[in-house]
């Protein structure tokens, strides 16, 4: 099974070359903000999601999966918004299963400015979020990463990635884990036994310019499970 990648789009999902393969998965951060108000964006992103709908409805893919991220009010503020979705799954802290490959997703990270999926860093509440992904997840959908594991802004400095999400990736151990969010630190690793994908179609400064990732989970990923 081949998977395509890409998250933090802001936008430009269509300006992006998207190689073929078997499901497309966007990471959160589909949706630009092009206001200051939460809900007046939810609202405006509210058509903005239709038209997602449409646009993957065009593509040729057997599965489009989506989680939301921190720029992506209206899935916060409107939790009826993906009830009319036709060509895609939106993933919430649930999960999918696709070809015997278990997926599961979800749009939380520790607190980023006044964003919105935002949890204390740390906190209770986070680690319950991540409690519930499932032991036997093959492929994990995050928004943020792992702490330590492409998680630097402009590539350096401070890690931004979470520590809780971490603890519970290397207990789980997926045979691959996709996120965005930090758009500095685009590409992959493999830590262990799980391939790592930082999915970022975005640079720092907002333009288009990372390429949409190919995993092909036979031959890229280690950790076969049962």
């Amino acid at each position: 099974m081949k998977l395509v990648v890409t998250s933090d789009c802001h936008g430009r999902l269509a300006s992006a070359d998207l190689p073929p393969g078997d499901v497309l998965i966007l990471a959160g951060d589909l949706f630009s903000n092009r206001f200051s108000n939460p809900e007046t964006d939810a609202a405006s992103q509210l058509s903005d999601l239709q038209e997602l709908d449409d646009f993957c409805g065009r593509l040729d893919y057997g599965h489009v999966l989506l989680i939301a991220g921190n720029h992506d009010w209206v899935f916060e503020r409107n939790k009826q918004a993906t009830r009319e979705l036709k060509n895609i799954a939106y993933l919430e802290d649930s999960g999918i299963t696709i070809g015997g490959i278990r997926f599961y997703g979800s749009p939380y990270q520790p607190e980023f400015f006044s964003w919105a999926f935002n949890l204390p860093r740390s906190g209770s509440e986070l680690a319950r979020i991540w409690s519930l992904i499932p032991d036997d997840t093959d492929v994990l959908i995050t928004h943020g990463p792992p702490a330590g594991i492409l998680d630097q802004p402009f590539g350096k400095g401070e890690h931004a990635g979470c520590e809780l999400l971490l603890k519970r990736v290397q207990q789980v151990r997926p045979r691959a884990h996709v996120f965005g969010h930090i758009h500095g630190s685009y590409g992959r690793t493999t830590v262990g036994e799980t391939l790592f994908v930082n999915a970022s179609l975005c640079n720092e400064n907002y333009q288009p310019v990372n390429k949409p990732q190919v995993i092909d989970l036979e031959l890229d990923t280690l950790n076969l499970k049962g």
